[in-house]
């Protein structure tokens, strides 16, 4: 299972009942139900300031103290910078200020890639999100915050099953990690080994 004083403090790893979780969902569930991850849409119509309030209380917890930006000051940065938003523009733009911010008092956003299109959300201190990203499983893939390449968004709805997926979602991803892709429902190949579509791909930008 994944370390978790990499992103818990103290007090919250003493109150956290580890010996009943024997599942890694069920891990993931737990730190979601506590509000140490936050998930999101990548749409990110949760509503005003949620991603604001799970960074501050993140940043109490960790360093004693709260965010040195205010509440608003995302949202009005994102009005100045995006001439002409679209849907799905606010999410990625707000992990990256943020995870700016944090950066100067040690801390870092720290992305789990679930290959679906939702945000897991994580804090940690810098030298341990280098480390998270480091962890060798198959559940527990983190990333850093990325999406300064603009690479695309690639949405592959497959044929077969109808299941919906989501590639370079929380990061950017290159072409050619794209092959051999299939889906996670049923198997179908969504790229060959060439990284060639074998299904209908969409791509958003």
């Amino acid at each position: 299972m994944i370390t978790l004083a990499k992103i818990l403090s103290e007090k919250e790893l003493a109150d956290m009942d580890i010996k009943k979780i024997k599942e890694d969902d069920a891990l993931l569930e737990e730190l979601i139900r506590k509000e140490y991850a936050l998930v999101v849409d990548w749409s990110g119509e949760e509503g005003d300031n949620y991603l604001f309030n799970f960074f501050n209380q993140r940043t109490v917890s960790l360093l004693g103290r709260q965010l040195d930006i205010s509440s608003n000051e995302v949202c009005q940065q994102f009005d100045k910078d995006i001439d002409t938003p679209k849907r799905g523009d606010f999410v990625p733009f707000a992990l990256e200020y943020f995870d700016k911010h944090l950066k100067s008092n040690g801390l870092r956003v720290v992305l789990l890639d679930m290959g679906n299109d939702t945000y897991y959300i994580f804090v940690a201190p810098k030298t341990d999100a280098d480390r998270l990203t480091k962890i060798k499983s198959t559940f527990w893939k983190f990333k850093l915050v990325s999406f300064q390449n603009k690479t695309p968004l690639y949405v592959a709805n497959c044929p077969k099953c109808g299941n919906v997926q989501f590639f370079g979602l929380d990061t950017d991803i290159d072409e050619k990690d794209l092959a051999g892709k299939s889906c996670s429902d049923c198997g179908t190949l969504f790229w060959d080994d060439n990284g060639n579509e074998m299904v209908k791909i969409e791509k958003y930008y």
